[in-house]
């Protein structure tokens, strides 16, 4: 399945984008992930973690834990999502019909003390 406009929508409001056009919320929300995904890897990758597993963890966190998915991805000159060959430019897909992209609540502790 792809994801809808509806999709994206959610992932803009998740990350406190603000409000933007139909053409440029697909690209933002893509942009957004791609960037997300770039810098955990380089975040967890350390002596005892190597690249490989460093993407696993990665990819299971941003995408896989919010049934979405991706084909392939860059990280060295720009953040970027690539699509498969000969297939239109859909770069992400979802498993079910909703992904996991849903408001946090934040916690009252702060507020009660005083």
């Amino acid at each position: 399945m792809d994801l809808t406009n509806k999709d994206y929508k959610k992932i803009i409001e998740f990350y406190h984008l603000g409000k933007q056009d139909n053409k440029s919320i697909k690209q933002a929300a893509e942009d957004i992930l791609a960037a997300k995904l770039c810098r955990c890897i380089k975040k967890v990758k350390n002596d005892k973690i190597n690249e490989k597993s460093a993407i696993a963890l990665c990819r299971d966190n941003i995408f896989q834990k919010r049934n979405i998915d991706f084909y392939n991805f860059k990280c060295k000159k720009q953040y970027k999502l690539i699509h498969k060959k000969n297939k239109t430019k859909r770069y992400l897909k979802k498993f079910s019909k909703k992904i996991g992209f849903n408001k946090t609540k934040k916690s009252k502790k702060n507020k009660n003390k005083k």
